[in-house]
């Protein structure tokens, strides 16, 4: 329908909010924005927390506890005092990042004021505040893995690398995958985060799906294009959820289904 707020403002348009869809150039550019921003927190935040869980994994009880404390207090943050704590952080020129690049000798950096540096600090905070959930999630993985199995790769002299590639990680794969489809989940219909920090700029540099949506509904009154691209967008989740849910059925343990 063509719509907007209202009673009696409905028209049946069939189709026709998908084709302006497909003409829509801010569209295009907040879909690669979405992109860039998924790719980027997945992969980040699947490695870094892998890598976090691994440290967790083998350090000390002493500095443990704390370590864990640490990671997940930002988690426990409120979105909004999140990106206004990083807004701060990267205010130009009084933000304390550029005061320190300023300590070192390094000229300042005007990070909400670039496409490229204002989708950068987007990808910093979401990070700062999702790698620590991810550690824990994948240190609880790790700690559930049997040490028989890590006995049994140790005599077979399998340590280190060879250990983590062929033994560590096969155990992982579920886990992975699933931390990785609520990392995308969470960076593809982010909002609060995007809104509070960029505000969508620089000139639609950080403009994004979800932010897309709002304009359309509460600047514009177009509700039935902002209906088009939520589909888009929850298209896009169905996609993402369907793709792990087939990478999961291929795991270790059909394999082991398969040969026994």
């Amino acid at each position: 329908t063509d719509t907007t707020f209202g009673p009696g403002t409905s028209r049946f348009v069939g189709l026709n909010n998908y084709r302006q869809l497909l003409q829509d150039a801010l569209f295009w550019t907040s879909l690669k924005n979405s992109s860039v921003l998924f790719v980027a927190s997945v992969f980040l935040e699947v490695f870094l927390g892998l890598a976090v869980a691994l440290y967790l994994s083998e350090s000390g009880k002493r500095w443990k506890g704390i370590l864990i404390v640490a990671l997940l207090l930002p988690w426990l943050f409120s979105e909004i005092v999140t990106a206004m704590t990083w807004r701060s952080i990267f205010h130009e020129p009084f933000g304390l990042l550029n005061g320190l690049l300023r300590q070192v000798g390094i000229t300042e950096i005007p990070w909400l004021s670039r496409p490229k540096t204002a989708m950068a600090a987007l990808v910093i905070a979401s990070l700062w505040q999702g790698i620590g959930i991810s550690a824990m999630v994948i240190l609880a993985a790790l700690q559930a893995i049997p040490s028989r199995l890590m006995d049994l790769a140790s005599i077979d002299g399998a340590h280190g690398w060879r250990r983590l590639l062929h033994v560590v990680l096969p155990q992982l794969k579920a886990v992975l995958l699933l931390d990785a489809m609520l990392v995308g989940i969470k960076s593809l219909g982010s909002f609060t985060l995007v809104f509070a920090l960029t505000g969508g700029g620089p000139g639609h540099g950080t403009e994004v799906l979800s932010t897309h949506v709002y304009r359309l509904t509460f600047s514009h009154y177009e509700l039935g294009h902002a209906s088009a691209v939520g589909v888009c967008l929850a298209g896009l989740f169905l996609a993402l959820v369907s793709i792990v849910y087939l990478l999961q059925r291929g795991g270790p343990e059909t394999g082991h289904k398969g040969t026994s």
